[in-house]
């Protein structure tokens, strides 16, 4: 038979693995403010831009990231290609303007990664394309992260981004200078210096 302490302890450990299990359900709960978004967005998927800039001018621009990602991702499978990218305009242009280019990248990359693996390819250059409209002088930071979430599109994403006349600052190793140029004469016959020599009968040479 367990004595009273026993008794006590086990009391107090079931009451803690409730507490905990209780927590965790918790944490997997959307917030009520994320959940009647999704909600709403669920809906009515074709006013999901108006309501993700309605979230944002109401929060924070902090707050861009996760409403983004609640939106896209509460987005009805097949209208996701033509309305995600839309999300992501209503949301960059919704910040403030000394916010967009900043917060621009991981927005874009918050709409993309939203989606299931198998439509990111589909999704990527039209949000891409989206996001680097609303903030150009990010263009090669959205690049950078899109194309980390789809390595196969990076020509694509590059293009879409405005990016595609742009070249790597070094394209090859540099090489030796050649004979033919005048950069090569010069190094070839530069002026060796001079020997001090010792006349031993004049005239000397």
């Amino acid at each position: 038979m367990l004595e009273p302490s026993s008794l006590s302890c086990i009391r107090a450990l079931s009451l803690a693995l409730a507490v905990l299990v209780m927590s965790g359900m918790a944490a997997a709960q959307p917030a009520p403010q994320s959940r009647a978004l999704i909600d709403a967005v669920t809906g009515n998927p074709a006013d999901a831009p108006r309501l993700t800039a309605q979230e944002i001018v109401a929060g924070s621009p902090e707050s861009a990231i996760p409403i983004v990602r609640d939106v896209v991702g509460a987005l009805p499978y097949d209208l996701r290609p033509s309305v995600a990218p839309r999300v992501v305009s209503a949301a960059i242009a919704a910040l403030p303007a000394p916010q967009r280019a900043p917060r621009a990248p991981a927005i874009a990359c918050a709409a993309i990664g939203a989606a299931p693996a198998e439509q990111q390819a589909a999704l990527v250059v039209p949000i891409v394309a989206a996001a680097a409209a609303m903030a150009p002088t990010a263009s090669p930071r959205i690049v950078a992260c899109a194309t980390d979430a789809v390595p196969a599109q990076a020509a694509a994403i590059i293009a879409a981004a405005g990016l595609a006349s742009v070249q790597p600052e070094v394209l090859s190793a540099p090489t030796a200078p050649q004979p033919s140029t005048s950069i090569g004469r010069d190094i070839l016959f530069q002026t060796q210096p001079q020997q001090s020599l010792t006349c031993a009968s004049p005239p000397c040479p």
